[in-house]
């Protein structure tokens, strides 16, 4: 782990270099250019809202229905991206690869950070908005930057996962992609906790909580929306469990991130040359 730590740090002009080609190629050809990066996620919210709020009429408590939105698909979006981004960059990348001796995870990391880029003003917009609508942020508020680095840590570790999966089995992209749609929809983006709640038998429920990104949208919204923690508390009588799941699922991606690449950096290089 320190190793992977102080090539980081011994890659940051490398890194940077990355970013910058990734949001150049992404962004310099279209008319509106950088600004698909903030147009797109808030077009996706306001269909959400024309579907969930003004059709099928679904109620949030205490929060506009349109912050509980954002609040989920700003950091879904940055999920998702980066892991449908990640897992082909390796194949995608294979002739600088080839070239420069560099470790392979620094691709993937790379891409999460563009999307971490693109992910920071929406989230900043929604914490702007909130605090003049709602009247100012809870107290949690402090704890936003630990739980962006939870959500951060998951993401870099699962893209890195992802990338290396797919360079040895080509159908993982397949996979990803719909065990990322199953997800959506098993996290709370569009409908409330209490939905599930009264819907899903005790144990059912303790088991649809214990994914992470159930933690980590709720976590977001106890930190940014004013009295969000009251209104989840008659959902989750144990709020440390959404607490100490995301960190014991961030640890353990990280520690399989890790074998994965030891075990397999080697041979790589033999799977990008066909």
């Amino acid at each position: 782990m320190t190793a992977i730590i102080k090539e980081l740090l011994r890659s940051r002009y490398l890194i940077q270099e990355l970013v910058i080609k990734d949001l150049k190629l992404r962004y310099s050809r279209p008319l509106l250019g950088f600004f698909w990066a903030f147009l797109s996620p808030f077009l996706i919210v306001i269909i959400f809202y024309l579907v969930f709020s003004l059709i099928l009429k679904v109620e949030i408590r205490g929060v506009p229905f349109i912050f509980y939105l954002m609040s989920a698909v700003f950091p879904w979006r940055f999920f998702q991206d980066s892991l449908i981004c990640s897992v082909t960059s390796l194949i995608d990348n294979k002739n600088l690869i080839r070239e420069s001796n560099f470790a392979h995870y620094l691709i993937p990391v790379s891409i999460v950070l563009v999307n971490m880029i693109i992910f920071f003003p929406p989230l900043l917009i929604l914490i702007i908005v909130s605090l003049w609508v709602l009247k100012g942020l809870g107290i949690f508020i402090i704890f936003l930057p630990i739980i962006l680095a939870i959500h951060i840590i998951i993401t870099v570790a699962s893209a890195i996962i992802s990338s290396i999966l797919y360079v040895k089995w080509r159908d993982t992209k397949y996979i990803l992609e719909i065990l990322l749609l199953l997800l959506f929809y098993l996290t709370p983006a569009f409908y409330p906790l209490s939905l599930v709640r009264t819907s899903f038998p005790p144990l059912l429920f303790r088991f649809y909580l214990c994914n992470p990104l159930v933690c980590i949208l709720n976590l977001y919204r106890i930190s940014i929306f004013r009295d969000f923690y009251s209104i989840i508390r008659q959902d989750i009588s144990d709020l440390t469990f959404i607490i100490i799941l995301p960190v014991i699922f961030a640890i353990s991606l990280v520690l399989l991130a890790i074998y994965l690449y030891r075990k397999n950096k080697d041979s790589i290089n033999d799977y990008l040359s066909y």
